[in-house]
C-alpha cells in the first residue's frame, strides 16, 4: 500500500511539474503576428468572386523574414498571389524560436 501512494504521489507530482513546465502560447504575440498577415494582405491586388480559403505553412529566417513554404487553396491565382505577397516580408512581432513552421488559416472576402 505504502509503495501504491508514494507512486500515485510521485505521478502527481511529475505531472504538474511537467504542466507548469509547458511552455504558454501568448495571445498577445498571436494576436500581433495575426494583424500583421492581415496589414500585409489588405492591399492584394486579387478580384474574387466568392470568398476564398486557404491556409498558409511558413517560417522565418534570422532576419525575422517569413519564408512561405506552402499554400493551400482551391484558387490557384489566390495562391500564387499570396505567395507573392507574403514572401519575404519582415515581421516586426517576435515569436517563438523554437516553433520551426506555423500553419496560418486564411480568409479572402469577396
Amino acid at each position: 500500500m505504502k509503495t501504491l501512494k508514494f507512486v500515485l504521489c510521485a505521478l502527481a507530482i511529475s505531472a504538474g511539474t511537467l504542466l507548469h513546465a509547458a511552455p504558454e502560447k501568448s495571445t498577445e504575440t498571436f494576436v500581433a503576428f495575426n494583424k500583421e498577415i492581415q496589414q500585409l494582405l489588405k492591399n492584394i491586388d486579387l478580384e474574387v468572386s466568392e470568398d476564398v480559403e486557404a491556409y498558409l505553412i511558413v517560417r522565418f529566417n534570422c532576419k525575422n523574414e517569413m519564408e512561405v513554404l506552402y499554400v493551400g487553396s482551391k484558387n490557384a491565382e489566390a495562391r500564387k498571389k499570396i505567395k507573392k505577397c507574403l514572401n519575404n516580408k519582415e515581421i516586426k512581432t517576435v515569436l517563438d524560436p523554437s516553433i520551426e513552421n506555423y500553419k496560418l488559416p486564411i480568409r479572402l472576402k469577396a
